[in-house]
């Protein structure tokens, strides 16, 4: 169906998988396919399912007139339910005509019907109608199709008489029937498949005229199912249940946001020289736990979230036999302004399909135990993170509730939480828990970075600068107020130690942090230079003092590979070493006044000598000195996308099709997108292929002719075609 460029943004908007097609009509093909329609459709609300299972019913083509007669709608939610399916490009509108692109449909058992009778009549014979006719009361006429539309009238006009026979039936049987009338109109025969007795519920329901036998399996017809529900049944369109919000004060979230990328920043830069230890098993063990959370003075919940969340960011990654190691993502995410790291971060916690600090997968009592960070889980928590933020997001700025007031609306926003039952409502309150410590949320409501962020709006303009300058104290520490910039950060970071995050960051100076920023190469006038263009006010003059004597020490040791040579002017200050007994292990011999040497390698010599308190310089092959840059490690990763989807840009790549040309053309797009199989025309020689993927230029998939997998270049495709289903 052709769509306007406003409709066509709108529906990438809120399905952006569908982005990746290249043309109009590959876009059609990837709506038309139930594996990407279905998750699209759980995505949406209660409303939204019950008008698709109407519509399935109704044969998928029908009119809204007919829908409306259909459904109960108290409170006219009809027409926005349509526009909202329309969006999402699971219905087509043509006039009042609604029509789905999936036939026969999405559900197995729309409303927890079974087929109508004029389809399983192809299925069975006119005897077993005729049986069911004489069962329920009636005296069959005529031949197979009369016989159909005769049980059809009888269920509809003799309901009270269909109810008076199956109050009769056993207990056993009765149960069944209320079971397969409500919401399971199909059964397997397992007493016959496994030898039981001749008579069963089931067989007792066939011989009633309630289901059908087709096989190993029990059916209900639909005719049935609403001949016994309750008089003038409808399917109901309730709208989202009221939540009972409470006023609280209004909150930007931005201090909470603005820790939150601290803290993440402070556990990378735990990572960056250090991997995180993890488990044989796989995930991080509570006693690394504990150690990074003595480490950034946090708990251990919220240290499990800030690694699920950095993990889902790409900011950090496994390496085999070596735990968890910060990536060159991190490198990008560091460069970045506040509001964009927090942006990379909340959307990371948003799609994350399990939650942090309730690691469950919750689908049975067997599944309640905590499982490991930062690996994902696939639980519902996802889909009841979401459906809780919609709510919240539909809830007037101001108020807020907790789990227990919210979890109505959220079981009719998402249907995990029935899924997920044993563990739905400790996942609204997870939900909640991270959402205030990313800044999202706050007592129970959205704040108003929450709101932005989904409303999808620029979150900058909430955020105030970056900071340039310090604040150089005369207790040898330098104080940043707000977020330091990028730049700073790393400044201070080299010749100072960072001591507290919080509203404000406190580095101190000492002369172990002033030597390490000279081991880099830099000299003291030039470290000077930098304090003064970054400082606030002129430079204490303390600092200035520690930076002259820890520069008139730095290098009256130098360290060059014998295994090591130490050189000095001062002899003394060399027999001083010598006889050190903190300096027993390099064994240190003075074999001339100003020259002493060392059993272990120049590294480890200057390592101990740091360690004991002196502050020496490794020596170059060439006689000077070496700077020492210390490199963070960095596991080479893909970058994250530099940008989010934009709908508008996309709507126009595909309308405006590919260049054309590219082998296999749309049907070799299409077969990776939707998984369907495909016909591709290779050396002459055609291979009927499924599983299909694109990487880059390569194209791979198992091939059916050959029994086997294959792997080629794209270019080597001399025709593909897809198989009509």
């Amino acid at each position: 169906m052709p769509r306007t460029d406003t409709e066509l943004a709108t529906l990438l908007a809120h399905r952006p998988e569908l982005a990746a097609a290249s043309s109009l009509d590959l876009l059609e093909r990837m709506l038309a396919s139930p594996e990407l329609a279905i998750p699209a459709l759980l995505a949406l609300d209660a409303d939204c399912h019950t008008v698709s299972q109407a519509l399935q019913v109704l044969g998928g083509d029908t009119g809204r007139a007919e829908l409306k007669e259909m459904l109960d709608d108290p409170h006219a939610r009809l027409d926005e339910v349509i526009g909202t399916l329309a969006e999402w490009g699971l219905v087509t509108l043509e006039g009042e005509r609604v029509l789905s692109p999936h036939r026969p449909g999405l559900w197995q058992h729309p409303f927890g019907l079974g087929r109508p009778l004029r389809e399983i009549a192809g299925d069975i014979t006119a005897e077993t109608l005729k049986s069911m006719l004489k069962a329920l009361g009636a005296q069959p006429k005529g031949r197979k199709a009369e016989l159909v539309a005769q049980l059809t009238q009888w269920l509809r006009e003799e309901r009270r008489a269909v109810a008076a026979r199956a109050a009769k039936l056993p207990r056993q049987s009765r149960t069944l029937l209320e079971q397969m009338t409500a919401r399971q109109p199909v059964q397997s025969d397992t007493q016959a498949f496994y030898g039981g007795r001749a008579t069963g519920p089931l067989q007792r329901l066939a011989e009633a005229g309630f289901v059908v036998r087709a096989g190993w399996e029990y059916e209900m017809p639909r005719e049935v199912a609403l001949a016994l529900r309750e008089d003038g049944w409808k399917p109901r369109l309730t709208g989202q249940p009221e939540v009972a919000g409470v006023a609280r004060p209004a909150t930007d979230g931005v201090g909470a946001a603005l820790a939150a990328v601290d803290r993440v920043a402070a556990l990378m830069e735990l990572a960056g020289t250090e991997p995180i230890a993890e488990l044989k098993a796989g995930g991080v063990g509570a006693r690394e736990l504990k150690r990074l959370g003595r480490a950034l003075g946090l708990p251990e919940p919220e240290v499990v979230l800030w690694l699920d969340v950095a993990f889902a960011a790409e900011l950090l990654a496994p390496v085999m036999g070596d735990g968890l190691v910060a990536t060159t993502v991190l490198d990008e995410w560091l460069a970045a302004g506040p509001a964009e790291r927090w942006e990379t971060l909340a959307g990371a916690w948003r799609a994350l399909p399990h939650s942090p600090t309730h690691r469950v997968l919750g689908c049975c009592e067997e599944h309640l135990s905590p499982q490991a960070p930062p690996h994902p889980l696939d639980s519902g928590a996802g889909d009841v993170r979401r459906a809780t933020l919609r709510v919240l997001h539909s809830l007037p700025a101001g108020l807020g509730a907790d789990a227990a007031g919210l979890r109505a609306a959220v079981d009719w926003r998402t249907r995990a939480t029935a899924e997920f039952a044993l563990a739905a409502t400790e996942f609204v309150a997870a939900t909640l828990r991270e959402g205030e410590l990313l800044g999202m949320v706050a007592d129970g409501g959205l704040t108003v970075l929450g709101r932005a962020a989904l409303d999808g709006g620029p979150a900058a303009s909430l955020f105030p600068a970056p900071a340039t300058t310090a604040t150089l104290q005369n207790d040898l520490t330098a104080v940043v107020t707000g977020s330091p910039a990028h730049e700073l950060a790393a400044f201070l970071g080299g010749c100072a130690d960072l001591e507290s995050r919080d509203r404000a960051s406190v580095w101190r100076f000492s002369g172990a942090s002033v030597r390490r920023a000279l081991d880099t190469g830099v000299s003291p006038d030039d470290l000077l230079a930098e304090l003064e263009r970054i400082s606030a006010k002129a430079v204490p003059q303390p600092l200035r003092y520690l930076v002259a004597d820890t520069a008139r020490r730095h290098g009256a040791i130098r360290v060059a590979a014998a295994m090591s040579v130490l050189t000095a002017d001062d002899p003394a200050l060399l027999t001083e070493l010598c006889g050190a007994r903190s300096l027993r292990k390099p064994a240190l011999r003075q074999v001339a006044p100003t020259v002493a040497l060392s059993g272990l390698a120049p590294d480890e010599t200057l390592r101990l000598l740091r360690t004991a308190g002196y502050a020496p310089v490794g020596v170059a092959a060439d006689g000077t000195i070496r700077a020492e840059r210390p490199q963070p490690r960095r596991l080479p990763v893909d970058p994250l996308p530099g940008e989010r989807l934009d709908p508008a840009a996309a709507a126009k790549a595909i309308r405006d099709g590919r260049p054309p040309g590219l082998p296999g053309g749309d049907a070799v797009d299409a077969a990776a997108i939707t998984g369907e199989a495909i016909v591709v025309v290779r050396r002459g020689r055609e291979h009927y292929m499924d599983d299909l993927r694109l990487t880059g230029e390569m194209v791979s998939g198992y091939c059916h002719d050959c029994q086997g997998g294959h792997t080629f270049d794209r270019a080597e495709i001399e025709d593909a075609f897809l198989l009509e289903p």
